[in-house]
């Protein structure tokens, strides 16, 4: 692979958030990870090739996991590596590759971490891969607006077969929403294009979406639109006919055929931007207005510098009155930010707050920070009633200010984009959330609870651990995000503000 001076490698431990990483971080050695920043919106990525062992680290033993697998799939680094030469050479850009160069029996990068190591040393080396392409994914989103992760795998199952992943279309949910199914099961799929190249793909063109030997893993999951974004994923299973030494330049010539093929199809590219009248193609700017008025506190200036960082994110200010007069017209996603939930929602007054959840009914979205999160409640008379929360001990709300740890549950990582589960984090007197059993609201999604707490000026202690730190929900068409704690004002989580946007961003009125 000529990837010489191009190729650099990851720092052994690297902390924070996986997607602080995204504004062309500098991505430092790591002798067990090989990675190359691309030319094109393609990431290639091969979790399962490594032999290397990783210092101090026992091989694992499996007790608990389901469908323990610790061999390598070999080849598929060796393939991954020409497969990123072969395009290079026919289209003159290079595809993002990630090599894992450890050895599965060490860790394994395609699953959640809960299930992938299981000595503590092995954690850094996991970080490092999924913090890569984290920051891989962003810098694709940031530069094109959307794009694909190809994830390659090798099966002994069928000798000359090719099993296609995407949670039964479910990663790939971005590239069916712009493009129809065609684009997922039809001729011109990547599947189909496989086909056309003379190799055996499962499922194979226009047969049903039924992926039941190898459906998808942990990558794909993590970085499909499976939970939102315009970035989609696909595991390629490969067989070992396709994986033999003397067969991986040929197999990497006809993937590389189809993989040009489907992305002139369905990939921007730098000289092929989405038409920019067509506001559900993701180089369009997502349009966010800010509620900047009574009952927004200094927090809403760490908000809107947050915002600045964000490339395809435009910004409107707003007043109440500039929402009760119409003024959410046009946009994607509307914020309300840390200050004073009751201040705010007061200040909106009956007609604006229902302007806000006609928007969020008809599909807009709607993200609250801290008292953004109190005005989404269904608690107060106040209230939007957008979020099925009621408030923990109300009494005592002015619980403190400073730092708290939470932890993501597994769609939290998943929508947040990050394999690490706990994180400290910002708190300024949040709502603590729990169900409101509102019949007349969906019910909400808790992504993170708190796991430390703040217990000051008489609130007692062992009432915030457990209770909802960041939840989602639907209410009509539209979604919903309320973060409790601060992600725009702690270093390195400033990016789940971003993740939030991209989950709760969707063409008003669609299903």
């Amino acid at each position: 692979m000529k990837l010489t001076s191009a190729i650099f490698s990851l720092l052994f431990c690297i902390s924070g958030h996986a997607e602080s990483l995204a504004a062309k971080p500098e991505l430092k050695p790591h002798p067990l990870i090989t990675f190359q920043s691309g030319d094109l919106p393609i990431i290639l990525t091969a979790p399962h090739g490594g032999r290397a062992d990783v210092p101090g680290v026992p091989a694992r033993v499996g007790n608990g996991v389901p469908r323990f697998v610790a061999k390598t799939d070999a080849g598929t680094d060796r393939l991954t590596e020409a497969l990123a030469d072969a395009i290079a050479k026919k289209t003159g850009k290079r595809p993002f590759v990630l090599i894992a160069r450890f050895h599965r029996k060490f860790l394994d990068a395609n699953r959640p971490p809960e299930s992938a190591y299981e000595a503590e040393q092995a954690k850094p080396v996991y970080d490092a891969y999924h913090q890569t392409l984290a920051a891989f994914r962003r810098q694709v989103v940031d530069r094109w607006g959307s794009g694909m992760v190809l994830d390659i795998h090798g099966q002994a199952l069928a000798i000359d077969t090719i099993f296609r992943g995407t949670q039964n279309g479910k990663t790939v949910s971005h590239l069916i929403q712009q493009f129809g199914k065609e684009a997922h099961l039809g001729g011109n799929s990547l599947g189909g294009l496989l086909m056309k190249e003379g190799l055996k793909v499962v499922p194979g063109v226009d047969s049903p979406d039924n992926e039941d030997h190898y459906s998808g893993g942990h990558t794909v999951i993590t970085y499909g639109s499976g939970t939102g974004g315009t970035v989609d994923a696909i595991q390629l299973e490969l067989g070992p006919a396709h994986r033999a030494a003397t067969e991986i330049p040929a197999t990497a010539d006809k993937l590389a055929n189809a993989i040009i093929a489907f992305a002139k199809s369905y990939l921007p590219t730098e000289d092929k931007k989405p038409p920019a009248n067509d506001v559900a193609k993701p180089a369009t700017k997502i349009a966010v207005g800010v509620y900047l008025d009574k009952g927004a506190g200094p927090s809403v200036n760490d908000l809107l510098r947050a915002l600045g960082k964000f490339e395809n994110v435009s910004v409107t200010k707003l007043t109440a009155e500039q929402i009760r007069s119409g003024g959410l017209a046009g946009l994607d996603i509307l914020m309300h930010p840390g200050g004073s939930g009751g201040t705010q929602g007061r200040n909106l007054e009956e007609p604006g707050r229902e302007k806000i959840r006609g928007f969020v009914r008809e599909g807009g979205g709607y993200i609250g920070i801290c008292a953004g999160a109190y005005l989404a409640t269904a608690h107060y008379p106040w209230s939007l009633n957008l979020l099925d929360a009621k408030v923990v001990d109300t009494q005592h709300w002015k619980r403190g200010v400073g730092t708290v740890d939470i932890e993501l549950t597994p769609t939290g990582r998943q929508l947040l984009r990050t394999p690490n589960p706990k994180f400290p984090i910002h708190y300024a007197n949040g709502p603590l959330l729990a169900p409101a059993d509102r019949p007349e609201i969906e019910d909400y999604e808790g992504l993170a609870d708190f796991r430390t707490e703040l217990a000051k000026n008489g609130a007692a202690e062992g009432v915030m651990v457990g209770t909802t730190a960041i939840a989602r929900g639907r209410f009509g068409q539209g979604r919903v995000v309320c973060f409790s704690p601060h992600p725009e004002m702690t270093a390195g989580l400033e990016t789940f503000v971003l993740d939030a946007l991209d989950y709760v961003n969707r063409k008003r009125g669609s299903k």
